[in-house]
């Protein structure tokens, strides 16, 4: 009598079988051998079988990704995940009411070629406002949305600091000379890009150059 599949079993299946094979599944899975040495694990045929039951005939071309991941692996923010499988209308499955949310190899293509697309301010090619990572506020100026732009300004203003990209770029190499180079070179190709600047390196800088 074949031994019942359990859902913890179902659930890496679902996950890894698509990305890792046959062979980490069987690693992973069901109870040893009984002869020495034997790898622990269900049969080839009992996964091949399994796997033709979960996800039909296309089998292992049909992989499994976890929101998790596809942040991981792409740097998308959940929100925007989330925001494209809306538009997309697609429905995710999941093994039970806690569990985690298991996309399908074709709803992953489709939520990439979406997002590749769909910029929260196409000037700047931003999927959200670079201060607070939102995206539901329109985006007004500097790769900022309207409400982060306005504290920008002030705090530009407060510090008496110029708003044009040339004379912060001189103050950046004036007066950031400490920070790591690298850092510095990612804020100076920011603000070359005409976006704002971090709000981290905002306090870090004075009206006159040093």
């Amino acid at each position: 009598m074949a031994k019942r599949w359990t859902k913890r079993e179902e659930q890496a299946l679902l996950q890894g079988i698509g990305v890792y094979g046959v062979s980490w599944f069987q690693r992973r899975c069901g109870d040893a051998y009984s002869w020495p040495n034997a790898l622990p694990g269900r049969s080839v045929n009992a996964v091949y079988s399994k796997i033709r039951r979960m996800y039909g005939q296309g089998g292992l071309s049909r992989g499994s990704y976890t929101v998790t991941q596809i942040i991981r692996s792409t740097k998308y923010s959940k929100s925007q995940i989330q925001r494209a499988m809306r538009a997309l209308g697609q429905k995710w499955k999941r093994l039970s009411a806690t569990g985690a949310y298991l996309i399908h190899e074709d709803q992953y293509e489709d939520l990439i070629a979406w997002l590749a697309n769909d910029y929260w301010s196409k000037k700047h090619r931003l999927y959200n406002c670079l201060w607070c990572q939102g995206h539901t506020r329109e985006h007004s100026c500097r790769g900022l949305c309207t409400q982060c732009y306005r504290r920008y300004a002030k705090q530009l203003e407060r510090r008496q600091l110029p708003n044009s990209t040339s004379a912060l770029l001189a103050l950046v190499r004036a007066q950031l000379i400490d920070v790591d180079i690298d850092a510095r070179k990612k804020i100076e190709r920011q603000l070359s890009r005409g976006r704002a600047l971090p709000e981290s390196v905002v306090p870090l800088l004075t009206g006159v150059p040093c």
